[in-house]
């Protein structure tokens, strides 16, 4: 898969690696950051993945940025559920710089804005994966399409995890 692979490449020497997951949990697919962090959380547990954090960053994932920042990590990978124009529940790289700012996104503080401090902060290379919403209906259900990407991205997400983890050496 080239997610998969994509992270492989971008974790390749990385030490310490941050993951947010972002969204709203009452919005229906607006949830699926947040679903796929909450898969690598019960992977990952943090007493054997001390070069890992993972924060469920739901609608305010700013109130990460001290933690993440804090933590110093190399890389920072952030999922989020993001109107991309494609078919509901396709998954797609999507370039920072790309992001909407405050009337394009469901969280208190734009990710670009976010994404930005923690980058000049860091000095961390950053990747954020956007899932398409079909529905951002408020007490909705997830649909079917995100719920299969959502399964379709934790595992590729969590086998490149693992293969990192296989190859860093944490100091």
């Amino acid at each position: 898969m080239r997610i998969e692979s994509l992270l492989k490449e971008r974790l390749n020497g990385v030490k310490k690696l941050a993951v947010l997951g972002a969204g709203s949990v009452l919005k229906a697919d607006d949830a699926a950051g947040v679903r796929v962090a909450e898969e690598i959380q019960k992977n990952f547990a943090p007493d054997k993945y001390p070069g890992l954090l993972c924060c469920l960053g739901e609608t305010a994932p700013e109130n990460f940025s001290g933690k993440i920042r804090r933590f110093r990590p190399g890389h920072l990978l952030v999922i989020d559920a993001a109107d991309l124009g494609l078919e509901p529940g396709e998954i797609a790289e999507i370039r920072p710089k790309d992001v909407g700012g405050p009337t394009y996104c469901s969280h208190m503080l734009p990710l670009r804005v976010m994404i930005g401090y923690l980058k000049e902060e860091t000095g961390c290379n950053v990747t954020l994966l956007g899932i398409q919403p079909k529905s951002i209906e408020f007490d909705g259900e997830m649909t079917e399409e995100v719920r299969a990407a959502v399964d379709k991205l934790s595992g590729a997400v969590c086998r490149a995890l693992a293969y990192w983890h296989s190859r860093v050496k944490i100091v």
